[in-house]
């Protein structure tokens, strides 16, 4: 097998007892569907009850299935620490309860105390809850068997009728406070029909708090409002009600029962200072900006006149910072109204920008007016430089061209400095080198040196940058970050050929909410390959490859977009990315006939993961597409740069298959070709996965985890390199190419170590697109022994 294209993915090869493989691989798939046995407790108190098991059921036909599975396990958290029993999985063979505490009614009674609780604090307060304590004592009726003691509890709850919001206001004893909360009452988080619950009401008063605290009042806090809920039934027992009045409440009261509403009202207590309901204003701000645990604020080097600072005096020790790295980063303005928004983000600016490892920042009331507040900023900067060495050893079958198992070992040293220039920029310079060992010893020699640089602001400050940044989604600039990169490299494949590529990127970064963008607008890079004579002999015969591998200049702009929302125990993860080269220097005819490669090339990674109490279930879906339409030559270029393609298979993609085996299409032309198999890469490539995963225990410390899996997908050339009978079915044609759809399953076994994971899967072809014609296209060929092994590191998605 002949690998010839390189890529981030590394794939290792094992090989393994096939009769052992097949022994672990069964054990997964039956632990993975079965419930394991609990075996004896291990050390259990003697002759006396003990908890040997807790249920907790949800009842009611006012629930979804997933919503009483889901406070099922929230009522479990609120159960006696004496009711919790510590329950030990052993290699996904058996379970073991270690120390099972001594059974007590008393705590039981307190689990329905925090359980009932629990079910108010949310809306439900018609709440029943039912326990039955189970001691299988005529079956197990000797005193020295540990069954006999063993105490089963199952907790049955009906929540009743969950209250809703009816009525909501406002009734603010200060007017200014008022009128800002009727103002803001579209934004409010209480809702007519949405489910009561205390942390719902928390919520809006920590909103209200925000919106005065915006506002100027600075002193205002969450103490100073509090809630006040209907009161139908106690009205019910005052004995000097009307009788016609107490008629009324009765059938609000038979409705409430029926369908429980209830109304709230937010108020302010009894003001106690006058500071909390008086908007105040920003008078100085006062600067440290480089403090040390060892120095007094005291202490004064050099001060910055008030005037030339905007109201802002910079008092340093060290004379670490320029004046205009710090005042263009706070966003509090002294003679203007304060604002809570405006102090956090100043607070986190100084906080992400990496020259500081802790920012703080406090007012006081100023001595010439009591509506006025000075501001002081502390700064702790962080160590300037640091310097670090690793090293890596690997064993790498993705290799430009090996067809062998290569090890290398790699050094790396970085130098990285936070406050360059004394304006917080960051830069990082890392060089590696490193040989990979292969059949002629040294097969390979490579070594790079990059060096990129990080300012924390726009540049160059034009507006018509900053137009195209806020099309790209740029709310806030201070986040915003411009980074230049640069990276040298070379790679000496011994007998084969040399590498020499450069790089060079400007661009942006810059994040909002959950969401992450990055643009660069320069992005250049260069590779020049020296091939021997044999080697290129070689590229002759296979024009696809051919076409490919050569020296090659890219220019283009990159965009990416990543967003992650998260809803209860649900998370999507998006990934949009675009790139196009050559679009206006290929315009020059020269140029475009030259090594410039044209290209437009888009990619779509989506992912969503469910968490259960103990499990994961993870969906995956991947599409990327990439045209290539420079000229070469007198024609015209027709696929991708290898650094640009698309690949499948190895343990990150379709598992079932070995890296850069699938494809293309259903077209058999890689498997046939003289040499054996090739790597296959396309213009085009679909894939769809799907994940559930599950712990089976742990192993002196390391937790051992598993998962069945299904992957879905293919790659695709634009069209077709060649109208050789072998190449039919490599191109994308939308009437068939849900047809040539590559399945896989199978079931791994993972280590976590916290820090990193290592993963082992083993899969089968389910389906198989170069059997496109075969009568029996699913399940071909489907042997015990046939499906293939993948070790990774990390998730796959």
């Amino acid at each position: 097998m002949l690998n010839l294209f390189t890529s981030q993915r590394r794939q290792f090869t094992v090989f393994l007892n096939p009769l052992l493989l097949s022994v672990v691989v069964f054990s997964l798939f039956i632990t993975s569907c079965s419930i394991l046995p609990i075996t004896r407790p291990r050390k259990y108190p003697p002759h006396q009850p003990f908890v040997f098991s807790v249920n907790i059921k949800v009842e009611g036909n006012n629930l979804k299935p997933d919503e009483k599975k889901d406070l099922a396990v929230r009522l479990s958290n609120q159960l006696d620490d004496s009711l919790r029993i510590q329950i030990v999985n052993y290699a996904g063979l058996y379970q073991k309860i270690m120390y099972p505490p001594v059974f007590d009614t008393n705590n039981v009674r307190r689990s329905i105390g925090y359980m009932v609780a629990l079910l108010n604090s949310i809306g439900y307060f018609t709440t029943q809850i039912k326990d039955t304590i189970r001691r299988d004592t005529a079956r197990n009726h000797n005193p020295k068997k540990w069954r006999h003691w063993a105490v089963n509890i199952d907790f049955t709850v009906l929540p009743g009728k969950q209250l809703k919001l009816d009525s909501i206001g406002y009734s603010l004893s200060t007017p200014a406070l008022q009128a800002l909360a009727m103002q803001s009452r579209s934004q409010s988080l209480l809702n007519k029909g949405n489910p009561y619950s205390k942390a719902l009401i928390s919520a809006e008063l920590d909103r209200l708090v925000t919106l005065f605290r915006n506002n100027g009042y600075f002193y205002f806090s969450k103490d100073d409002l509090y809630v006040e809920r209907d009161t139908v039934v106690a009205a019910l027992i005052d004995p000097n009600l009307d009788p016609f009045r107490q008629a009324e409440l009765l059938q609000e009261l038979q409705q409430k029962r029926e369908k429980p509403t209830i109304n709230v009202v937010i108020l302010q207590r009894p003001v106690k200072d006058s500071t909390h309901i008086r908007p105040d204003k920003v008078g100085h701000i006062t600067v440290y900006p480089d403090l040390s645990v060892r120095l007094d604020d005291s202490v004064t080097v050099s001060t910055i006149d008030t005037s030339t600072a905007h109201g802002i005096t910079l008092i340093s020790h060290l004379d670490r910072f320029k004046p205009k790295v710090l005042t263009n980063n706070i966003y509090i303005t002294p003679g203007q109204i304060f604002r809570q928004d405006d102090y956090i983000r100043t607070l986190n600016r100084f906080s992400q920008m990496g020259a500081w490892q802790q920012a703080s920042f406090t007012f006081t009331h100023a001595d010439s007016s009591d509506s006025v507040i000075n501001g002081t900023l502390r700064l702790y900067p962080a160590k300037k430089q640091y310097l670090n060495a690793d090293y890596e050893i690997s064993r790498n079958t993705n290799d430009i061209v090996t067809a062998t198992n290569l090890f290398g070992v790699n050094l790396n040293l970085g130098l990285r400095n936070r406050n360059a220039y004394k304006q917080s920029v960051l830069t990082s310079t890392t060089l590696r080198c490193g040989v990979e060992l292969g059949s002629d010893f040294i097969q390979t020699t490579q070594a790079s040196i990059s060096h990129s640089i990080s300012f924390p602001r726009q540049l160059p400050d034009w507006h018509a940058v900053s137009s195209i940044l806020r099309l790209f989604g740029l709310r806030r600039p201070d986040s915003l970050r411009t980074v230049i990169n640069g990276n040298a490299s070379y790679i000496d494949r011994r007998s084969l050929f040399t590498m020499q590529s450069v790089n060079a990127s400007f661009g942006y970064e810059w994040n909002r909410n959950n969401k992450s963008y990055l643009w660069r607008p320069i992005n250049i890079e260069y590779t020049k390959l020296n091939k021997t004579d044999s080697f290129q002999h070689y590229l002759d015969s296979i024009p696809s490859l051919s076409l490919a591998f050569k020296s090659g200049l890219v220019l283009s702009q990159q965009f990416v977009y990543k967003s992650l929302k998260q809803h209860g125990k649900r998370t999507n993860f998006l990934t949009l990315s675009a790139e196009s080269s050559g679009a206006l220097f290929g315009l020059s005819k020269s140029i475009d006939k030259g090594d410039l490669w044209r290209f437009i090339k888009g990619e779509i990674d989506y992912r969503h993961h469910i968490d259960y109490r103990r499990s994961h279930l993870a969906f995956h879906a991947y599409a990327g597409a990439g045209l290539a339409y420079g000229r070469e030559g007198d024609g015209w270029e027709k696929t991708l740069p290898f650094y640009k393609a698309f690949f499948a298979g190895g343990p990150n993609s379709m598992r079932g298959w070995q890296v850069r085996q699938l494809g293309l299409g259903s077209s058999k032309f890689y498997d046939t070709a003289k040499g054996g198999q090739l790597d296959r890469f396309g213009d085009i490539q679909l894939e769809g996965n799907i994940e559930y995963r599950f712990p089976l225990g742990s192993l002196f410390g390391i937790k051992l985890l598993s998962a069945i899996y299904i992957d879905a997908g293919d790659i695709w050339d634009r069209r077709p390199i060649d109208t050789t009978q072998a190449e039919k079915g490599s191109d994308f044609q939308l009437n068939r190419f849900y047809k040539e759809i590559a399945i896989d399953a199978g079931t791994g076994l993972r280590f976590d170590f916290d820090w990193f994971l290592i993963r082992f899967d083993y899969a089968y072809k389910i389906k198989d697109p170069q059997s496109f014609n075969h009568p029996q296209r699913w399940f071909d060929d489907v042997r015990l022994f046939n499906g293939q092994f993948q070790l990774g590191i990390g998730y796959p998605f």
